[in-house]
């Protein structure tokens, strides 16, 4: 095991609460970190698809909320690569679900050592998201999914300002 993949199970292990479980569920772009299903259950409820996204949803071979969730994570991601025009090879992340933005929040301090006011964020240095389960919406998760991709996209990061554009215009456009 790479010394990256131990430092993220390592952070891993401590920054989800211990309830003696937490799950990891793989899609095509995107590995799924919860710590109980009702998590699950409540990302899964807040994370509503427009008729088109939804469409393309209903097409997948769904049996259980992790199909559903996964499902829906691929296809949004999916739109955001069409949204930005931007296809990387090797794009597969990482999505924390936390329950609320203290969470959140209590893990950026953690991390980088600021305060932050945060329902989501996306690091790159761990090519994770973190999000607050409470708080998501579609065009949150798209937001954060926007900064991965532009992440993934270029050999060279472009900067701040460009990277926030790129991920605003991704939100905006991804129920389109």
């Amino acid at each position: 095991m790479n010394k990256t993949a131990l430092l993220f199970l390592l952070l891993f292990a401590l920054i989800l609460p211990s309830t003696g479980h937490s799950w990891e569920v793989k899609s095509r772009y995107a590995t799924l970190h919860y710590n109980t299903k009702r998590i699950l259950n409540d990302f899964n409820d807040q994370i509503r698809l427009g008729r088109k996204l939804n469409y393309l949803a209903r097409k997948k071979n769904i049996l259980t909320t992790e199909d559903e969730v996964l499902a829906k994570i691929d296809i949004i991601i999916e739109k955001a690569e069409v949204v930005l025009d931007m296809f990387p090879d090797d794009l597969h992340i990482h999505i924390v679900l936390l329950k609320n933005a203290g969470e959140v929040n209590r893990i950026y301090k953690q991390k980088y050592g600021k305060k932050a006011n945060n329902i989501a964020y996306y690091s790159l240095a761990e090519d994770t998201i973190y999000i607050s389960v409470k708080n998501a919406k579609l065009r949150v998760l798209a937001h954060e999914i926007g900064h991965a991709i532009v992440d993934h996209y270029f050999e060279v990061r472009p900067p701040y300002n460009i990277h926030e554009l790129l991920a605003q215009f991704t939100e905006k456009h991804i129920t389109d």
